[in-house]
């Protein structure tokens, strides 16, 4: 049986609606916004791509893979450079988020009130030290993001 760490290094990342829980090895940076350029017949959610440390980096928005009629959805403040993990076709890429992160130390106690989330982005809707929180499903994310690619 794998051994539960005590405690989990992770950002909290403002975001339209909950923030994200997501920890912080599965972030590489988080940069400015940059407006991504827009390829044709891409759904609303893949918002294009930037030019990050001279790679061509996809940006997609959790919120409109969620629901494609948020407002303000497309527009962020900053960028969250994602480490593609498991199956995903690219090393990097960014998710749109509306502010900056902030250093939390989850420790499994904490969490309280899980529930799964019903949204295509999201896995489980926690709260984590009082706040609630999302914590996003990358493996479905990035499985999206490979059928685009």
């Amino acid at each position: 049986m794998a051994q539960v760490p005590e405690q989990i290094a992770s950002l909290l990342i403002p975001m339209i609606g909950r923030p994200l829980l997501i920890p912080n090895v599965a972030v590489a940076e988080i940069v400015s916004w940059d407006q991504p350029q827009k390829q044709e017949d891409t759904p609303d959610w893949m918002l294009g791509t930037v030019d990050w440390r001279g790679v061509a980096l996809p940006v997609i928005s959790l919120e409109l893979m969620n629901n494609s009629e948020i407002e303000d959805a497309a527009q962020g403040s900053r960028l969250a450079v994602i480490n593609g993990v498991g199956e995903c076709k690219v090393p990097f890429y960014a998710i749109s988020v509306q502010g900056l992160p902030r250093l939390v130390r989850v420790f499994p106690e904490e969490l309280g009130g899980e529930e799964p989330s019903e949204d295509p982005a999201y896995d489980t809707l926690v709260m984590v030290s009082g706040e609630r929180a999302v914590i996003p499903d990358l493996a479905n994310v990035e499985r999206q993001l490979n059928q685009l690619i």
